[in-house]
Parts: structure tokens; sequence; C-alpha cells
């Protein structure tokens, strides 16, 4: 991971296509002094498309095709945030993201693939299933497979498109759901299969391939319709200009791809259909500091068809001329070859290859092609071999030796701060009299109208890229002590710390972590009145937050009664997921999971069990489960058993605590080991003592009412809420509080998830 401190020029990659994977390795494989590379994708997990035909045919599981992107970014050292583009201000030099801040570039890469067009067939985006973008079509094919196991589901199965991408779909999808009717027991005769298409099959191939392809789909009894332009798609059938149909139960159409729509807003040069132009630097015409590589473009001097074969050769000229570029040196031209091998499979272990006139096929193709593909996809998915092979990072000497000052002379300069919270919108809160108009050096509030004050302060190093959703969750996480004793939260305080760098940069910075943290407290209608920064080593940030509390409402971490249930509303183990994510060994699916849960509020999860009158109350975090358990053991002078069988836990999380990652807090956490009144072993340590960021809630909840206050949290999105143990005693004193154990911790992640 770069240090903020070391950098001056962001490149921003738009999209984590074939040519994107690949700068990131070859700027990891040769990192380039002050430049930091930000990936900004809608998909956390990249497919490949030359894999796809064989996903489809079911002879590779998915993951075998996809390239994870969130352990790529963690290897290579790329900021990594998990946006949808929607538009770029290039007169600001910012790429706009839906639902969150624009985010500075100073050049930018765009590989963001292409979108389904199909306003060309009647009917198509009503009943068809369009194909484009891959990313998206798995999912889809997996809804047709299931929708064909039912006993009146589609049977006649139709794809409009004779290209190789078509050909290949519907041999694919022929072999894998005759194989699902031959696993289930139903009539494999039951099903038909269609191709059309306006041209002939591979009009792009020479005439033996075409053949061979030809005699394939009538082997497989395909029926084939060349020259048949599709006019229409309905429920039931395929309208074909000239008066002819093709009775179809389910259409899939390959044809008809387009530029994402944001394109025709950016006043970048683009080509009559709307697509990215670029020259042979992959610089877009009308501005230098734009590249861009894959489907999504097109090249103005050297035009090719939109194949990955060219995104994949694309990678190694755009990485030279992002850094040549980074570096004030003039680009290199690239020339793609005119013509590519290509390598098409017939969807069972057997492939044509096809370049020019030479044509050759068989299963020593396929096996050919799967060697090819599986090396490809090792170079971005093998981890742990890209890491040996990285250099180290060697610091610039003159930041090594530049002297920073301490004290308040390390505070962020009046005009970055100025104009970083200029860039905020006001808040809108009640009660503040000093503090929401304009930051001062205190903020003035009114008193509560009744009961009490009740405020806290949290403060942490993040552990994530993104300043945006670092802040979002940090602000949640202040908030959670508040809504544990039973309060409202209403005002807070920040405290920022932004790693050194030039102005425009540490203005950037902050202004992504107090947007994210504003998201947070917008939505929970609490004030940010105020705060101080400070320049440091890492991003960090720490809210005071206020609240109030009605006398009534009251909940300690005492009060436990004997035969309460205990109840955790959260997952444990974001210590260990970001460890592993931190050295590139976690899940993109599990760590967006986790992140999603931890910007959920606990406001309406603590009116909840306050309503079911929960004795005690505590939010689970630093000091893990057993650590804040064991607060208020003591405080009740309890002892408790935990049922580990029912225990929510965050997806992989077992796994790699079996792998022995660890957060580096949990030796300290394992002093309060003497609670334990059972043995469990290391695995279960680490997850009962793993230090949670923006945890559940932890309560207990009288027996007669927990089943239903359990089922109520569920039904109010709250789907890991769950019982996990019980108070056996009471009135033992500090010195008897104890945790027993029952069970041992779940495989599979509890809850919903």
């Amino acid at each position: 991971m770069m240090r903020a401190g070391e950098v001056r020029i962001d490149i921003v990659l738009l999209g984590g296509g074939h040519a994107h994977v690949h700068v990131l390795k070859a700027f990891a494989m040769k990192p380039a002094p002050g430049v930091r590379l930000t990936l900004v994708t809608r998909d956390l997990e990249t497919p490949y498309s030359g894999m796809l035909p064989g996903v489809i045919a079911g002879l590779y599981a998915e993951p075998e095709a996809h390239i994870d992107l969130l352990r790529l970014t963690a290897i290579t050292g790329t900021r990594l945030i998990h946006a949808e583009a929607i538009g770029v201000d290039r007169a600001q030099k910012r790429v706009h993201l839906a639902g969150r801040p624009p985010i500075a570039y100073d050049l930018l890469s765009i590989d963001v693939g292409i979108t389904p067009a199909l306003a060309h067939i009647d009917g198509a985006a009503e009943y068809g299933i369009a194909v484009k973008p891959i990313g998206s079509f798995l999912a889809k094919f997996a809804s047709l497979r299931e929708r064909c196991r039912a006993p009146d589901g589609p049977r006649r199965i139709a794809v409009i498109g004779g290209g190789a991408g078509g050909v290949e779909l519907i041999l694919s999808m022929r072999a894998h759901l005759l194989a699902d009717a031959r696993a289930d027991g139903r009539d494999e005769a039951a099903f038909s299969f269609v191709l059309v298409t306006d041209d002939e099959i591979l009009a792009t191939h020479d005439t033996k391939v075409r053949d061979s392809f030809r005699r394939a789909l009538a082997a497989r009894g395909i029926e084939l319709h060349e020259h048949s332009l599709a006019g229409a798609v309905m429920p039931s059938e395929i309208e074909l200009e000239g008066g002819q149909s093709v009775a179809a139960d389910a259409v899939l159409v390959t044809t008809g791809a387009a530029a994402p729509g944001w394109f025709r807003g950016t006043g970048l040069a683009l080509d009559k259909d709307g697509f990215l132009a670029v020259g042979p630097t992959l610089q877009a015409l009308n501005d230098p500091d734009v590249f861009g590589a894959g489907d999504c473009v097109t090249l103005t001097e050297t035009p090719r068809e939109k194949a990955g074969v060219y995104a994949v050769r694309a990678g190694p000229p755009l990485a030279r001329n992002l850094r040549r570029r980074a570096r004030g040196q003039a680009p290199r031209p690239w020339r793609p070859q005119q013509r590519h091998l290509a390598l098409i499979s017939t969807g069972e272990r057997y492939a044509v290859a096809s370049r020019g006139p030479f044509k050759t096929e068989g299963a020593w193709v396929w096996r050919w092609k799967d060697w090819i593909d599986r090396r490809w996809m090792r170079m971005y998915q093998d981890t742990d071999a890209m890491l040996g092979r990285m250099p180290k990072v060697q610091l610039d000497s003159a930041r090594e030796e530049e002297m920073r000052c301490g004290g308040c002379a390390a505070k962020i300069g009046p005009l970055p701060l100025s104009r970083a919270i200029a860039k905020l919108p006001p808040p809108m809160v009640d009660g503040v009299m000093i503090g929401l108009d304009a930051p001062d050096d205190a903020a003035i509030l009114l008193p509560p109208r009744s009961g009490y004050l009740v405020q806290t302060v949290d403060f942490f190093r993040a552990f994530i890229d993104d300043p945006f959703v670092f802040g979002e969750i940090a602000a949640n996480h202040a908030l959670n002590d508040v809504f544990a004793m039973g309060g409202v939260p209403r005002h807070a305080l920040a405290t920022a710390v932004i790693p050194v760098g030039p102005t425009d940069k540490v203005e950037e910075h902050l202004f992504q972590l107090l947007s994210g943290a504003r998201a947070c407290l917008d939505r929970e209608g609490v004030a940010l009145v105020g705060g101080h920064s400070s320049e440091g080593m890492d991003l960090s940030l720490g809210l005071s937050v206020t609240g109030e509390v009605a006398a009534d409402s009251i909940v300690r971490k005492g009060g436990l009664a004997a035969g309460d249930a205990l109840l955790l509303t959260r997952p444990l183990g974001t210590g260990i997921l970001f460890a592993a994510a931190m050295r590139g060994r976690a899940r993109a699916v599990s760590v967006a999971a986790a992140l999603e849960e931890m910007r959920r509020s606990n406001r309406s999860v603590a009116a909840i069990l306050s309503r079911y009158r929960a004795t005690a109350m505590t939010d689970v975090s630093g000091f893990g489960l057993i650590g804040h358990l064991g607060e208020m053991l003591v405080a009740s002078g309890a002892e408790a058993e935990l049922d580990l069988t029912a225990m929510p836990i965050y997806a992989d999380v077992l796994a790699k605590a079996r792998e022995g990652m660890a957060s580096t807090l949990l030796p300290e956490n394992l002093a309060r080991l003497q609670l334990l009144r059972s043995h469990i072993d290391a695995p279960a340590k680490a997850v009962l003592f793993d230090p949670q960021t923006s945890g559940g809630l932890l309560a207990g909840v009288p027996a007669a009412a927990a089943a239903d206050c359990a089922a109520e949290l569920q039904s109010a999105g709250h789907g890991y809420a769950t019982i996990v143990g019980r108070v056996r005693q009471v009135g033992l004193g500090e010195a008897g509080a104890s945790v027993f154990i029952a069970g041992s911790l779940p495989d599979r992640t509890n809850g919903r998830g």
C-alpha cells in the first residue's frame, strides 16, 4: 500500500477490464515514484471473456474464470473504490460516481466495457436476455437454468447473433442445459435450440471454419437460420423480417452492444456510435490526459473488432504510455496486429482454431486453449507468486529526509481546509447556536429539553484505502456507544489525520473523508459542528459524539438477570477479514458483504432491543465479543454460557482464522482469556476475541421475549440478529464473572448472507 504522502500524480482507472488488470500488475512490478493508482470499479470480480463459454458449458467453475479485484489491488498497492462511474468533468479533472462525491484525477484511463443496446430489435428489451456486458450475464444464465428446471419452464432456447460469441453461446448452453436435464431425470428431447443470424455464421472467419461449425450445429440438432434478420422478440417466438417466425421460450441476444451513455456528456471525442475515440497512443483524440482501452473504445487509425484479445494486448502499451505521460514523456504509438488467432469452443472439450485462411480443430485445440487461458489467469489470480516477484518499494530520499513540524504546526493549512469544508453541504439540525453556518473554534449547543446528555469518543486509523467509505464506517462506529446506552445522537466533532502531501491531494483526501462521515451523520440527523485536522503518516478519523437520553431509557452494561438471553445483532470477524484483505488473501465478495453490513445503522436495532426491555447492552467493538461481554458480566456479577453453533460470523472468517490470520490487537485482547471456563481451539479464540469495527450490539433480553425480539430484528432487516447464549447466574460479584462455551463455531455464515 502506497503512503499518500508520496503521491504527486493520481492515475484513476475506470473499470476492471482486461487492459487495466495488466496496468495494475505492471506498476506493481515496476513502481513509479510519486504515482498512485486508483481503480474505480462497479464489479469487484472481473470475468475473463476467453473462459466464459467454458463457464456456461459447465467446464469451469465461476471463480476459475474471474479475477478478484480486491485481492489484486491489495497485492499491487492500488487504491480501490467500489463505485460506478457516471460521468467525467474534464475541466475540473474529476470523475462523477453514483451515490457519492466525485474523485479527482491527474491522468484518467477508461476500460469500462459496453452496455446492451436492444432497441434495434422490437421487444428484445422486454422479452430478450442481453448477453453483454458479460459481467452480469452469468447471473442471468443461472436464473435461466433454474427456470428450465421447472416442469413448465423454457424448453425452446434461441440465440440471436452468429458471431463467435453467439455460436459458442448456443453450443455451451445446450451442453449445460441438457446436462442439467440428465441430472434431474428430465427428458432431454423436450429441449430445442435455434441460432438466428442476419449474415452467415462467423462471417469474419474463413469458409472452412464456417462449414465446420455448421456441421457441429447440425450434429447437435441446433436449428440454424442464416441471412435471417430478427425483427421482433415476442414472449414465445422470434419474428423474422419476411414474415417467418421461430418458436422460442427464451431468447438471448448477443448483438447490439453500445458504449456507456454517460460518454456523451464528457465532451470527449467519440466515434459515430458513441465509443471513445483514441489514437495509436491510446489517448483520447481531444484530451491527452485521458486514455482508453477495451471494448468501450474505437482505435481510429487501426480499427479492430471488439474482441477480448485486443483488450488483453492493449494492456502493455497502455501501462507504458500512462507511465510515460506521468513522467512528462511522449507516449509511444501501438499498432495491434490485423489478424488474431481465435480458438472457438464447441461447448465440449473440443475447439476450432481460426486465423485468416488457417483452420484446424480437435480435442487437442481445446486443451491448447485451456492452457493459454489458465496461464493468463494465473498472472492475476496467483497473488502469492506475484507478491514474491515484486520489488521492495523505496521511499524517495528527499521525502524521507523532509522535516515535518509537530504540534499545531502539523495542522492542515487554512486554504485546503476551508476549500474542503466549503464543498460539503450545510447540515440541517436544530440545537446548535454556533458551529453550523461556519466552522468556529468550538460549537455552542443548546441543552436538551429533558433527560441527560450522553457523550462518547472514538478514533482509529483507516483499514481500507477508500477515504469516503472509511469516513462513513468510522462515523457509524462512533454512534454505536450512544445507541447502546439508549440515547439519540445529535452532534459530532471530528478529528481528522490526513497523510502528508501536496495541498491539492490533502484537500481532496480531507473532502472525501468528511463526505463519507457526513453521508452517515446526515442519514442519522447528526450535525457535524466542527473539529480539528492534522497531517500525519496514516489516514485516521475520530469523532466525539453528543446525544440525548431520557432518564427512563438509559441502558447500562450492568443489569443482566439470571435466565436472560444474550442477543448479538451483527456477525463477528472484521479484524480477521480485513487483516486477510490487506494481505490480498480475502475474497472480494466476502469483504463487500462485510462493508455493506458495517455501513448499516444500529439505531433501529437499539430501539427494538429497548422496546423488548433489554436489561443490559453494549456495542461489540475493539475488545471483541468476549471482552465486551466480560464488561457486562463484571458489571452484573454474572456468569454466562455462549452457544458457538448459533454465532453469526462473516463469510470466510473461520477459514482465515484457521490459516492463522488475525488482527494485531488479538494478543492484547487475549489478556481477558481468564474469563473463559471452557477450552476452545485457536481459531475460535481468534474469532471470539477479534476486534470489531462498526460491530453489532450485544444485549441481555428477558428469556420470554427473546425469540420475538430476534424475529422482529430480522424482519426489520437485521438478518444476522441471533440468540447466542444465556445468563446462568447473577450476584456473583466481579470475581465471579465467567463465560462457559458450548458447541463449536459453524463453517458457514449464520443469518442472512
